[in-house]
């Protein structure tokens, strides 16, 4: 099942994507309604998930009407569109390490493997959904994405073992990790990566019945319609697994936190010559088994 958030009659409401359209969840539930707040219903746990998941079977099968909208008409926002922690990994595939060393380098930078997972945090007001510009900033000269596998958390997790991770688990989607090369390159990570609309996220949540193994998946990163990084999340460092029971003992992970699992090796700064977003440009991020995340950069007005 994949599921959205999306603005309509001037609120934002759950919905779920069958076919290239979105059927509000509220519409099949009617009376038993739950959450149109996507955080707020992942709190309510699995019962809350198998209850819309049946609804959503009884539509495709005919067996419930409702009203639709066009996905591609939709006013479709992030499908955690305020996430309580956006957590995001950082140097988990082998590959990048090697570019990131191959950098460094040329610094007297020298870069560890990291022993555990490394994280860096982003904040909900980056947050922005499919099809929403990115926005230039005017300061930024350097432009980049990471197209980035991401786990939406579906309960509290604390102290959990690996073992039992994936219990902890909703679904999947997508995040590009923007980022401001120039800044970052000055030691400015949270500010680098932390401008409005610099964490595209979508084009929904995939529960995560569909995608039974996660570690099994392509992710590709397209500057309009190059390839600029692509890898299998069988070559992660550190597995969704790894990544929620090592988290787990920092702080608790709650539902609607959303933990982005790393970029594939070849972002724009590490090609020769560098192949960097500007104003006009489209990225776009493929998942398999989840979908296409497209966003247009457009120059910031102010």
């Amino acid at each position: 099942m994949k599921l959205v958030s999306f603005r309509s009659d001037g609120g934002v409401k759950l919905g779920a994507v069958v076919g290239d359209n979105i059927v509000a969840v509220n519409a099949l539930l009617g009376a038993g309604g739950v959450p149109d707040d996507m955080t707020a219903f992942l709190m309510l746990g699995d019962s809350a998930m198998q209850k819309v998941k049946d609804a959503v079977a009884k539509f495709e099968k005919g067996e419930l009407k409702a009203a639709t909208v066009a996905f591609a008409k939709a006013d479709v926002m992030a499908p955690v569109p305020r996430p309580g922690k956006i957590l995001m990994g950082g140097r988990n595939y082998l590959r990048h390490l090697d570019e990131l060393r191959k950098e460094g380098a040329t610094r007297g930078e020298k870069i560890i493997t990291p022993p555990m997972p490394h994280i860096f945090a982003k904040y909900h007001d980056s947050v922005t959904g499919p099809g929403k510009p990115v926005i230039y900033p005017k300061i930024v000269k350097q432009l980049d994405i990471e197209g980035e596998l991401t786990v939406v958390i579906g309960k509290r997790a604390y102290y959990v073992e690996e073992a039992d991770a994936m219990d902890y688990v909703a679904g999947y989607t997508i995040i590009n990790d923007v980022s401001a090369r120039c800044l970052q390159a000055q030691g400015l990570l949270t500010i680098s990566k932390g401008y409005e609309t610099f964490c595209p996220m979508g084009p929904w949540m995939v529960t995560k019945d569909e995608i039974p193994d996660p570690q099994n998946l392509t992710v590709k990163s397209y500057l309009n319609d190059k390839v600029v990084c692509e890898a299998h999340t069988s070559e992660m460092l550190f597995t969704i697994k790894q990544f929620i029971a090592a988290l787990s003992r920092v702080f608790p992970l709650d539902p609607g936190d959303v933990l982005a699992t790393g970029s594939p090796p070849g972002p724009g700064m590490y090609h020769d010559p560098p192949m960097l977003a500007v104003p006009g440009d489209t990225v776009r991020i493929e998942v398999e088994k989840i979908g296409v995340l497209s966003n247009p950069v457009v120059a910031a007005t102010r």
